[in-house]
């Protein structure tokens, strides 16, 4: 890229920039969804605007069960329950191995949100603090002159 911008190729040089970005967001998306897939369980909730609870069981990146805790009700109790009768999902491979990337992706944009408490994570649920996702918002400029698109 530096040696088409300073042939003035510009063009070209952000055709390679824009490759590179689609690769590196790819990248990311990849290590953040393979970390959560890669948890056979995680319990969270997240209070609601009525102040009760929403819990959510996600296994391999997949909703298994949700469900709101009555008022009164024995959070535990409820959370066992909830985590007995959700859906039995399996492993198998790839980033996204038992949902699509869409339904992996706002399940991890829930649990990111503010608010929500793990309960509980079985497994490992963890992303590379020097991965990919660390140069997906940082452009690389082509010339002091040159304006990304």
């Amino acid at each position: 890229m530096a040696a088409l911008a300073e042939q003035e190729r510009f063009e070209e040089a952000a055709h390679h920039r824009d490759r590179l970005a689609d690769f590196v967001r790819a990248a990311a998306r990849t290590q953040r969804l393979t970390a959560l897939t890669g948890c056979p369980e995680v319990v969270a909730t997240r209070r609601e605007d009525d102040g009760r609870w929403a819990v959510h069981v996600v296994r391999h990146g997949r909703l298994a069960a949700a469900g709101v805790i009555p008022a009164g009700a024995d959070a535990v109790a409820y959370v066992d329950g909830l985590r007995a009768t959700a859906e039995t999902v399996l492993p198998a491979i790839g980033p996204t191995p038992a949902a699509t990337a869409e339904e992996s992706e706002r399940i991890l944009r829930w649990l990111e949100s503010p608010g929500v408490r793990l309960v509980d994570v079985v497994g490992e649920w963890a992303c590379p603090v020097r991965g990919a996702g660390r140069h997906a918002a940082t452009p690389t400029p082509l010339s002091p002159t040159t304006v990304a698109p």
